[in-house]
């Protein structure tokens, strides 16, 4: 029988507690950080968990090749499938349905268990043990462990960006592999530390991510200096903060303009360095914003390092 937090009270030791309590005191630190204005790196945070949540699984796809597989283009399987852990990631909530629907994000089509817990917690503990239990007790045919990363990085996230745990988690897999495997043999104590010290790791990381993406926008606030305010460009580079690889389908009910007014402010980012053309392609042609992808990918970069 898998433990639960009705029963795992007396199998925690004193340490386990104190350095769950040290996490829980960093994160809540973390959170107070962000502010409204930070509100539009919400999606990036959640790319950059998505990223390493992928990664974890062994899917191998770097920002731009997740950003074209989300278009729908061609694309290999792993950016496919990282694509999916993505769109699980930015709509990923904390109720048994929400799970449900997360999990449909990942495996379309899949099973639905009859039963799921209740995961919506704050304290760290019964947020590990439920952690723990969506990836060892295997409620779904596939991508448990995505599911449950991405409701983790939803638990652990504040008001205004989702907590990016996956980087953490990224720093030692084979440590979170066997703390799964230990709380399923009836061991709760390694999970724990082993969440507490992701937790420490990816603050300092998603620090640098969100001092990447400030830079990242201040730049790309100078680059548009003498666009007219009300130009549909500006409200382009507001939409590609969120959705840094674009194609002239998303554009165009994004700005709710015509397809000449949508190529035409994508000009203006590509003239201004914001966006850059994926390649010399006319069909399925896409754009990347150089910015916004290389703070993912560095942000991975230095989980894995």
């Amino acid at each position: 029988m898998l433990l639960t937090p009705a029963n795992i009270a007396a199998t925690l030791e004193p340490a386990t507690l104190e350095a769950s309590g040290a996490a829980a005191v960093a994160l809540e630190g973390f959170r107070a950080e962000f502010t409204a204005d930070d509100a539009p790196f919400a999606a990036a945070f959640a790319r950059a968990e998505a990223a390493a949540s992928a990664a974890l699984a062994g899917f191998e796809a770097d920002a731009r090749e997740t950003g074209i597989a989300e278009l729908g283009l061609a694309a290999s399987a792993d950016a496919r499938n990282a694509a999916s852990v993505l769109a699980a990631t930015l709509h990923a909530g904390v109720s048994p349905r929400d799970i449900v629907g997360v999990h449909e994000a990942i495996d379309p089509g899949g099973d639905t268990p009859a039963e799921l817990p209740d995961v919506a917690q704050s304290m760290l503990v019964p947020v590990a043990l439920g952690h723990a239990w969506l990836v060892a007790s295997r409620p779904f045919f596939l991508g448990n462990g995505r599911t449950a990363r991405a409701v983790l990085a939803a638990q652990l996230g504040g008001p205004v960006v989702p907590f990016p745990v996956s980087g953490g988690l990224l720093a030692d897999p084979a440590g979170y592999r066997s703390a799964i495997e230990a709380y399923a043999a009836g061991d709760a104590n390694p999970i724990v530390l082993v969440l507490a010290r992701a937790i420490e790791a990816a603050i300092d990381n998603a620090r640098d991510l969100a001092t990447a993406l400030a830079i990242t926008r201040d730049e790309w606030e100078h680059a548009m200096i003498g666009v007219r305010s009300h130009a549909s460009s500006r409200d382009l580079a507001a939409v590609v903060l969120e959705h840094p690889v674009i194609d002239a389908r998303l554009t165009v009910p994004a700005l709710g303009v015509t397809l000449a007014a949508a190529y035409t402010a994508i000009e203006t980012l590509v003239d201004r360095g914001i966006l850059v053309s994926r390649g010399p392609e006319r069909r399925n042609r896409a754009w990347f914003a150089p910015g916004v992808l290389d703070a993912v990918d560095a942000f991975v970069a230095r989980a894995a390092a």
